[in-house]
């Protein structure tokens, strides 16, 4: 309403009130006294009125909102206050393989090399992607006669390159990737002298500007509109100045970001090194692959970024320089030693999941050490690398469907059923931190077909270790959670796979097993249904914590294996709790191989049986064999 001396109310932003404020201020002016607005044409203008005001009032809420961080809602505002701040967002990222290559010549060259960029094809729900090499490879002959080179990464993209001519008297000119889904860390800036000078330089992104100087032969790059980023250089003063005719190459990948990850097979799309009979053989399947950074990711790792400062202080600045500086981190987390298990001080202890493979190489964790934190962590504070520690989670149980309800088989069912399993592990775990919530994977089952009814599934935690086979040594294999231990009578909750094991008596035994005995470790062996103890004690287990700590444990042989120690052997606990939960450096796996399922027609005509699994005081247990 209009204030008591006739003045108008600006302090409504609602169109009917604001329409109020606007008729009950006209009704206050001598020169309409009477005059009925609401019956008139005047309704019509004040309307015009208020609604101009409203729109000028929300036009100026939307504008504010843009100009802070937490509020802004376009990307190109999140992005333009993120850089206030420092921060990049990250690209999108082409997926990461590693294989081996065997190159079979015609003649006997003295040496075979593979050219950076040369490319493969690989094949993700019948489309073809292009994978290209990271680096340029050379290989001699070897013993065999055949050309091998282990290790060649290849980073999913095609590749591209943008020029441009160098113009210092537009102060316009810009260097930009064009492709919005340009992997930046794949990006190499060229410059060439000029048209006809064709001497070059490779120029290197700036990461810490107190290191730069007047003739640093750096790079900066920011992200623009629309998802694209732009490449800027020095003015003289920060990294060396562009000189006029100088040629600009940026050379990169646009990739498909997340559909190629899981890629397992390639083939080379045209002769590689100048060779056609070239064998790939996959070491590690295509993952890493990455949409470029939500707002939300913008919004969280900004001010994280700031607070970090460049330097090595807290572990969360830890993960941030590792994650900025070392492109091939998918996730990383951080601890202080006080928090290791056992304690070691003056450490700081930082795991790397990498986009390829599942471990760092030896030469990647001393160059994250070395170079990226050495000269930033606090004096008398040594950063270490550490792998990730993988759990794997495996799952059994029986499902019910209604045969009615469905023209696909039972085993169409149980394929799909363990694809959606399988689908839930990559989406929801895989990564540091990600906590296994049974609920929501009875109820993904469950959705995961039409027909599907129920679900009753087991829950178990498997680890594997490399035992050196013939020699007794002792191992830690850590759960971190509490495993299943009703009662001091109760055995069952640990199990393994089967090895060779001798007894006290120097008999070897073959298909031995690990079981608990109210904490103790044995290793048995079954003879029909009974199980004949081989070793009474080669360890314990602490319930609580879930910690297996095998003391003196001497397998002979594992398969076919029994020498050295690169054969894997499975133990698997069964948990207390259903939900399952990670400690720093660990991450859960779940692998179609460990998906074990029983379909069960419940349509009234299918004859039902009971599961392979039972309910144990209200908590679906899986135990022994």
């Amino acid at each position: 309403m209009a204030t008591a001396d006739g003045k108008l109310n600006v302090s409504e932003l609602d169109f009917g009130k604001i329409k109020d404020n606007l008729l009950a201020f006209m009704s206050n002016q001598d020169d309409f006294a009477g005059y009925n607005f609401s019956g008139s044409s005047f309704d019509i203008l004040l309307d015009i009125l208020a609604y101009n005001t409203h729109y000028n009032a929300y036009y100026a809420n939307m504008i504010a909102n843009e100009m802070f961080l937490d509020s802004a809602t376009m990307r190109n505002s999140v992005v333009a206050r993120a850089k206030h701040l420092g921060y990049l967002p990250r690209s999108a990222r082409g997926s990461k393989s590693s294989v081996t290559l065997t190159i079979t010549p015609e003649g006997s060259p003295a040496v075979i090399s593979v050219p950076k960029n040369s490319q493969f094809s690989g094949t993700v729900n019948g489309i073809a992607y292009i994978w290209c090499t990271a680096n340029s490879y050379s290989v001699n002959i070897n013993s065999n006669g055949v050309y091998t080179i282990s290790g060649v990464e290849l980073t999913q993209g095609i590749p591209t390159i943008h020029r441009y001519t160098a113009n210092t008297g537009d102060p316009d000119q810009k260097f930009v990737l064009p492709n919005a889904n340009t992997d930046t860390d794949t990006l190499s800036v060229t410059i060439q002298v000029s048209g006809t000078d064709t001497d070059t330089k490779t120029y290197s992104l700036a990461n810490d500007i107190t290191t730069v100087n007047n003739t640093s032969t750096v790079y900066f790059i920011d992200e623009i509109e629309d998802g694209k980023y732009e490449v800027q250089f020095g003015d003289g003063v920060l990294g060396k100045k562009l000189a006029n005719g100088n040629i600009v190459m940026l050379s990169s990948l646009v990739c498909d970001a997340n559909v190629t990850n899981g890629c397992k097979a390639f083939s080379i799309v045209a002769d590689l090194g100048g060779y056609s009979n070239v064998k790939v053989d996959t070491t590690s399947a295509a993952g890493g692959g990455q949409v470029p950074a939500d707002l939300e990711e913008i919004k969280f790792n900004a001010p994280k970024s700031f607070e970090a400062q460049n330097r090595a202080v807290t572990i969360h600045d830890y993960s941030r320089l590792v994650q900025r500086d070392y492109s091939g981190a998918q996730s990383v987390v951080a601890w202080g030693g006080e928090d290791n298990d056992p304690p070691i001080y003056g450490k700081v202890f930082i795991a790397i999941k990498p986009s390829s493979g599942t471990v760092l190489s030896e030469s990647t964790r001393n160059y994250i050490a070395n170079t990226v934190l050495a000269k930033r962590n606090v004096v008398g504070i040594t950063p270490e690398i550490v792998d990730p520690d993988y759990m794997y989670l495996g799952v059994k149980g029986t499902v019910k469907y209604d045969s009615t309800l469905t023209s696909n088989s039972a085993a169409s069912l149980k394929a799909t059923v363990v694809s959606s399993i399988v689908e839930f592990g990559n989406t929801n775990l895989k990564d540091f931190d990600k906590a296994f919530r049974y609920s929501k994977l009875i109820k993904h089952i469950d959705e995961a077909e039409i027909s599907l009814k129920s679900n009753q599934t087991a829950i178990s935690i498997k680890r594997l270790f490399y035992p050196m086979l013939g020699s007794s040594s002792a191992y830690v294999l850590p759960f971190s959670n509490e495993v299943y231990h009703p009662s001091n009578t109760f055995w069952g909750a640990v199990t393994s796979d089967v090895f060779s094991y001798r007894d006290l008596a120097n008999t070897l035994w073959d298909k031995c097993r690990i079981q608990d005995v109210n904490g103790i470790v044995q290793v048995y062996r079954t003879v029909g249904t009974d199980r004949i103890i081989v070793n009474n004690d080669v360890g314990n287990i602490h319930y609580g914590s879930g910690r297996v700590s095998l003391t003196a444990f001497a397998p002979v042989a594992i398969g076919s294996a029994s020498t050295s120690n690169t054969t894997s052997l499975a133990v698997t606990v069964t948990p207390s709790s259903s939900d399952v939960l990670p400690l720093r450096e660990q991450i859960i796996l779940i692998q179609d191989t460990d998906v074990t399922i029983t379909m069960l027609d419940d349509s009234g005509t299918g004859q039902y049986s009971q599961g392979s699994v039972s309910t144990i005081d209200g908590t679906t247990l899986s135990t022994g064999y």
